[in-house]
Parts: structure tokens; C-alpha cells; sequence
């Protein structure tokens, strides 16, 4: 893999593996990101802001199918056992390297999950789940967006009981004499904590029930490798495909239509889904210039995507998506080589699997004004590395940064009501679990200092109360959401879910800032 490609994958990973009193009792079903919904019940006060925090999933790791190793808890606890660690894409040949320089810190266990949580619990466990959307709720959060994969390349079989629950669209195309083989592939990928959780908000009562929202991960090298490969001569030889089945412009379109009748069928129609005051419900996008690099391929562009998205909706009775950018990345010249891609090409173009080269690349503040042509209604960040020259070196380096990028944006569109900028917050970094900032072919991580941004129950609460004072202030045309990465980044060392090492501080430092 050339270097551009290597940082790009590893830049994807690295942000995936990424009020003194309790808010009103009643909370409006229609309560939405940005604006107040029309409610017959009372709205909050005026200058209350929707607090929204990013949710990621775990997933299993063990080859093994009768033994579950979380790919948390296994990466906090032991590196033998710890998938990101033992990576070759990621780390090289030998996987993660400690030595006398580079020394292995853990095991992390001030990061384990309170008692009544379970510790390291599972994540299908319902009374976990249960807990945590009591403790968002309990301490000021509105809404959770909830880091949604999925997995273009995997067809499944609807007449085949144990494929038979994957979702598919209703009356689309299938094969009755192949068990039923889908037409248009394509699958939810570590969806299973997400299930537990709605299940379990909607045995609440309606006012003390979660709003969540999907933010859509669409960042991964290797799944889009998976997609290029359908149909090849090795996975016709490992019977992964039948004849004829190949990825192709037509098919792409219809796998993306697919997800978006997903989110249709699945979340939209759902009361706890999260949506604008005129009924759009609200989509996060995470890194799009990687699905518009790879759409490119196509010689689609995004907004197209975007717009195909929009007739699903409105074709379902849908006043149409909502779509708010997560962005980051490089904005200095020298930097360029790692920036925003635009285009993808193949280094081979009768096997484009074996990997493509990212091209035409932007820098953040160049790419950041095109978000609106594409489609797209406003823009947020999951975590912000730097701004310029400056690095997060410190909790303290993070909270200048993030101010100077507060400002940046906030002016960018603070005379545009029609695209809003979400105010974001982080708790920290810290990535030693998953071997430290940024991992190299070498086996060691590039930029160690990185995993020093460390803040306490103090710090985040005066950068939460500097966000919120941002977001006053340009409320008139930026609306009144404030993003918190995360709930639970545990490897990244971004989680505000109460542990044994920090308990409750950072809820009760969002309640402090944002209770009635």
C-alpha cells in the first residue's frame, strides 16, 4: 500500500475504532437537533441547547464463534489478544512493536465501566443498555448518534432461516430457486448493540425515552476493496458468489438507494428518531470525502448519492434527510499529501481489490465551503487533531484548537440559516489501547505525544461552557446543537460513560452546564 493510502486507511481507523439540576421531566417526542419541534407539549426554555453524543459499537474479534472477545475489553486487558494490535494492515508483518522506547502501558482498568454496569459487560446486555440510556438521560443528553456500518459486498439468502431476518426491501428483487438470493447485496455490520438499545428505550415511558440518530461510517478501505472483489475468480471459487453477480455503477446505486430505504423502513419510522422541526429526520455522515473519492469511480459525484437519498425519502412520504457533515482533517500545504480525497483510481483496473491510489486532495477549509453543493445541511466534527500549525498535545492544546476552529466555521456560516454549524466537544485522546497515534507499517506509532490529551471533571466542564457559548452566540443561523465525542471511544481514550477511573464527572459535568 502507497502512503497515501496507508495514512488515509489508518486516519478512517483511528477516528472508528472514534445543568446543576436533571432537564425537564418531559421531553416533546419531536424534539430535534438544531431547532424545537412544533409540540402540543411545553418546549424547552429558549436558550436551552440539544446535547447529542456519539455511540460506537463493539464487535466480536475471536475466530472462535462459541467465544465473544470484544474488540474493547480484549485491546484494555491483554495485547495478545487485542485485533487492533495484532493488525498486519495496520502495524505491519509483526503487528504492534513495544520495546524499551515504546513500552506497553496497560492493561487500562481505570477505563473498565462502573459496577453497575456490569464492568467490561456485554454489549447485548439489556440491563446495560437500560442504564445507559438512563444515565444520558438522567444527566442532560438528548439525543445519541450511534456509529452505523455497513457492508456492501454481503449477499444472503431471504428463504435460508439463518439470513432470514437480514433486512431487505419489501417486493425487491430476488432469487426463488437460490433460497431466495438478494438481488442488490449489502448488510448491517455491528448493529447489534444498536437493536438492544432501541428495544430497550421503547419499554420506557415516552418522557424518559432517548432520541437517537444514525451517523454513518462509510469509511472503511477494506470494505470497499470487498466491494471490488464480488464476483472475482476467488470468491466465485469459494462460492462467496454465484455467476453474475459483480459490482457495477447500476449496482452501487441500487445498494445505496437500499440503505436508505434501510433507515426508512428500520429507524425514520420510529418516534425516538431524531428530527428537524419540519419532520426530516436527521442523518450524520461521517468523513464523506471518502464515499465521494469512491463514488467517483462510478463518475458519480456525492450529491447525486445525496439527491437519490432525498427522492427515497420524499417517495416514502418523507419531507426528505437532513444531512450534517462530520468532518476533520489537514489544513496545511505541506499536509496536502494527507488531505481530503476527492477521486480513487485503481492501480489495477482488472482487479481493482488489490487497491486504488486517493487522489486530487483538499485540505479541511477547502473542502469544508463545497459541503453545501453537495447536499448537505450542516456540519459537526467527531475530533478535531489540530487547527493550522497547533497539535492536541494537552487537554489544554485540544480546547485551543477547538476554539479556533469554533470561530472558523461559525463565521464561515454564521449569515447562511440554511446550513448550520454543530458545535462539537471532545473529552480527550488518548489511542494506547489500540497502540498509540498514528500506527505505522513499523510496528510503532508515529505521533506518541498525541495520547497526552487528558482532561478532568474541571477542564471539560469549562470547555463545555465555552461551547455553549459559542453556540449562543450564533444561534440565530447555527441552531442549537452541541456534539460530544463520545459515550464510549474507549481505545481512543474519548468516553464520558461512567468508569472506575473517572465515575460520573463528565455526566455531571454536562448536567452542570446544560440542566434547567
Amino acid at each position: 500500500m502507497n502512503l497515501s493510502n496507508f495514512f488515509l486507511a489508518l486516519f478512517a481507523l483511528s477516528f472508528c475504532l472514534a445543568g446543576c439540576k436533571q432537564k425537564s421531566e418531559i421531553v416533546s417526542d419531536t424534539q430535534v437537533a438544531g431547532f424545537f419541534a412544533q409540540s402540543t407539549q411545553d418546549q424547552q426554555p429558549e436558550d436551552d441547547e440539544i446535547v447529542g453524543v456519539y455511540f460506537m459499537p463493539s464487535w466480536n474479534t475471536s475466530p472462535d464463534p462459541s467465544v465473544d472477545r470484544d474488540s474493547f475489553w480484549s485491546c484494555m486487558q491483554d495485547p495478545a489478544n487485542c485485533s487492533n494490535l495484532l493488525n498486519p494492515a495496520i502495524w505491519g508483518p509483526k503487528g504492534r512493536i513495544y520495546n524499551a522506547k515504546y513500552p506497553y502501558q496497560g492493561p487500562y482498568l481505570d477505563r473498565k465501566p462502573i459496577a453497575e454496569l456490569k464492568g467490561f459487560y456485554s454489549r447485548t446486555d439489556a440491563e446495560v443498555a437500560k442504564k445507559q440510556l438512563q444515565y444520558m438521560k438522567k444527566y442532560g443528553i438528548d439525543f445519541f448518534a450511534y456509529d452505523w456500518f455497513f457492508g456492501r459486498h454481503y449477499y444472503h439468502h431471504l428463504n435460508f432461516a439463518p439470513q432470514a431476518g437480514i433486512y431487505y426491501p419489501k417486493g425487491w428483487e430476488n432469487n426463488p430457486n437460490q433460497s431466495g438470493r438478494v438481488a442488490v447485496p449489502g448488510l448491517i455490520e455491528w448493529g447489534d448493540q444498536l437493536e438492544i438499545l432501541l428495544a430497550e428505550n421503547a419499554k420506557l415511558p415516552k418522557d424518559e425515552q432517548m432520541k437517537f440518530a444514525i451517523n454513518w461510517c462509510d469509511d472503511s478501505d477494506e470494505r470497499w476493496r470487498l466491494w471490488l472483489k464480488i464476483g472475482s475468480s476467488e470468491e466465485l471459487a469459494r462460492q462467496a458468489n454465484y455467476e453474475g453477480e459483480k459490482p457495477s455503477k447500476d449496482l452501487y446505486l441500487k445498494v445505496h438507494e437500499k440503505i436508505t430505504q434501510l433507515w426508512i423502513d428500520k429507524y425514520f419510522s420510529r418516534e425516538d428518531y431524531l428530527r428537524a422541526e419540519d419532520g426530516r429526520p436527521v442523518i450524520y455522515f461521517y468523513f464523506p470525502q471518502d464515499t465521494e473519492s469512491r463514488a467517483t469511480y462510478y463518475g458519480l459525484s456525492l450529491q447525486e448519492l445525496i439527491e437519490l437519498s432525498q427522492r427515497t425519502a420524499q417517495k416514502a412520504g418523507l419531507p426528505g434527510i437532513k444531512f450534517i457533515a462530520v468532518m476533520a482533517g489537514p489544513m496545511l500545504e505541506r499536509e496536502r499529501m494527507y488531505g481530503l480525497p476527492t477521486d480513487w483510481k485503481p492501480q489495477n483496473p482488472q482487479k481493482p481489490w488489490e487497491g486504488g491510489t486517493y487522489l486530487k486532495r483538499q485540505l479541511l477549509q477547502e473542502y469544508v465551503p463545497r459541503l453545501k453543493g453537495m447536499g448537505f445541511h450542516g456540519m459537526t466534527t467527531y475530533v478535531y487533531h489540530n487547527f493550522m500549525e497547533k497539535d492536541n498535545r494537552s487537554y489544554a492544546d485540544m480546547r485551543e484548537t477547538y476554539r479556533r476552529h469554533w470561530k472558523m466555521w461559525e463565521e464561515m456560516f454564521k449569515n447562511d440559516d440554511q446550513f448550520e454549524y454543530q458545535v462539537p466537544v471532545a473529552m480527550g485522546w488518548d489511542m494506547r489501547p489500540a497502540g498509540g497515534t498514528w500506527p505505522q507499517q513499523s510496528g510503532f506509532p508515529s505521533e506518541p505525544y498525541k495520547d497526552l490529551v487528558h482532561s478532568d471533571k474541571s477542564s471539560f466542564t469549562a470547555k463545555l461552557k465555552e461551547a455553549q457559548q459559542v453556540s449562543r452566540k450564533y444561534r440565530p443561523s447555527n441552531g442549537n446543537t452541541v456534539m460530544i465525542c463520545c459515550w464510549n471511544e474507549y481505545l481512543e481514550g474519548n468516553y464520558i460513560e461512567p468508569t472506575e477511573g473517572h465515575g460520573f464527572s463528565y455526566l455531571e459535568a454536562i448536567q452542570d452546564v446544560f440542566g434547567n
